[in-house]
């Protein structure tokens, strides 16, 4: 496809360029919004969730008297240090005084570590130019890393539990490995194999 390494199975469902900005961007919103889902409708900001392998996509603003919610949504920063500012999902809670920022990614299996510090360093720049504009709130990240197969590590699991609970947690990382599966079956599946 992008002739810029041989076609094997761990470069089609992770590392092609030509895929990057359609088929992955694809399955890594269609995880991400089910976890969205359930935190604005934590916020009362929606008045359902709707199923999981629904192609329902998320409004870029949500707003009530309690928080704010962002999908995707850059963050404008007075700081010329913060060079990646556009980050997956940030909610400002009200009444915390809490910033949530929500970066997820769906690495080849082997590079779950390395995407979750990578995440962590790349947005350091973005956390500080939050603080400034947050005076007095407290700045979280949170990574969610749903390997292409549909694993995590116990840090995302704890992740989500600090976002949703314990309750709502494995329910929706059970439905966030299945949209990450679904996705991934479905477009290695137009690729024919010859032998």
């Amino acid at each position: 496809m992008c002739h810029e390494c041989p076609e094997s199975i761990a470069h089609v469902i992770a590392g092609c360029s030509a895929l990057a900005q359609t088929k992955y961007v694809a399955r890594h919103n269609g995880a991400l919004k089910i976890l969205f889902f359930e935190l604005l409708d934590d916020l009362e900001l929606i008045e359902s969730v709707p199923p999981w392998y629904s192609p329902t996509t998320p409004k870029p603003e949500y707003h009530n008297t309690k928080a704010s919610a962002f999908w995707d949504v850059p963050v404008f920063a007075g700081s010329t240090k913060v060079r990646a500012n556009r980050i997956d999902v940030r909610i400002i809670e009200k009444e915390t005084q809490t910033v949530k920022i929500i970066e997820m990614s769906c690495p080849w299996i082997e590079n779950r570590k390395q995407k979750n510090q990578e995440k962590t360093t790349k947005y350091a720049p973005l956390r500080w130019e939050l603080k400034q504009q947050h005076r007095g709130y407290t700045i979280k990240q949170y990574n969610i890393i749903i390997d292409v197969l549909g694993g995590y590590s116990s840090e995302t699991r704890e992740n989500v539990i600090l976002l949703l609970g314990k309750t709502k947690a494995d329910r929706t990382l059970f439905n966030m490995q299945k949209a990450v599966i679904s996705s991934t079956l479905n477009f290695t599946r137009s690729f024919k194999v010859l032998s």
